[in-house]
């Protein structure tokens, strides 16, 4: 999910030696949020921030495999972002807000690690109607509802999607994560999303000109890689 953030609501979270990235000097910027920067240019200086949940079989955490004995049940990792550089350096490195995990088994596996993933739940069921497949989030205070299906042709992912950032952890430890993401291919969503509650996230979304939904990736691996 793709969005923008006020400036002045970004600026709260951010850390020292970074800078927030506007949308309109965004190079990376997703050609949904720049068509509502060039045809409303009051949100030219508001940040681009990301919601993206990753669904897999196990999550191998050091020397340890994380998987439910149930086979339907996925462990799922939430993150929220926001968009910012290096002060110096100048090198894109979005800042983490928040981390999330369905399962407890790997919240507890993260934290003897030093990384923290606060509690979501996660689920998702046939829609009643002809709209496809209801997925539900509760994060916190916040929840989010969107239902809807893929459109379009499957497109095959030729290269990794390749992200950095910089991560609160666990006793004031601040991580370098890069995450590699090898999905087989790709395809469109639409549908609608509905966000409800008075969350920090809650509030962000709904105050956002856009609340972009997609693409929905399918099937490789990925690895997600903490450093200090």
């Amino acid at each position: 999910m793709r969005f923008l953030v006020d400036p002045e609501t970004a600026a709260g979270d951010l850390k020292q030696g970074f800078l927030l990235v506007r949308a309109d000097q965004d190079e990376t910027l997703h050609s949904a949020l720049r068509q509502v920067v060039q045809s409303q240019p009051e949100f030219a200086p508001w940040v681009p921030s990301s919601l993206c949940f990753y669904y897999t079989d196990a999550v191998q955490v050091g020397g340890r495999r994380i998987a439910e004995r149930d086979p339907r049940i996925a462990q799922m990792v939430g993150i929220w972002s926001l968009a910012a550089v290096e002060q110096g350096s100048g090198a894109r490195r979005d800042l983490v807000l928040d981390m999330y995990a369905s399962r407890e088994r790997l919240r507890t596996a993260a934290a003897a690690n030093l990384v923290q993933l606060h509690e979501a739940e996660a689920g998702f069921r046939a829609a009643t109607d002809t709209s496809g497949t209801e997925y539900r989030q509760t994060i916190g205070k916040t929840q989010l509802v969107w239902s809807g299906r893929t459109t379009g042709d499957s497109s095959r992912i030729e290269r990794p999607i390749v992200e950095a950032w910089r991560v609160p952890g666990v006793r004031g430890v601040t991580w370098s994560a890069q995450l590699s993401l090898s999905p087989a291919w790709a395809r469109g969503l639409v549908g609608s999303l509905r966000v409800e509650g008075k969350g920090d996230l809650a509030k962000a979304l709904k105050a956002s000109p856009i609340r972009f939904v997609g693409p929905f990736y399918r099937g490789g691996g990925g690895e997600l890689r903490f450093t200090r």
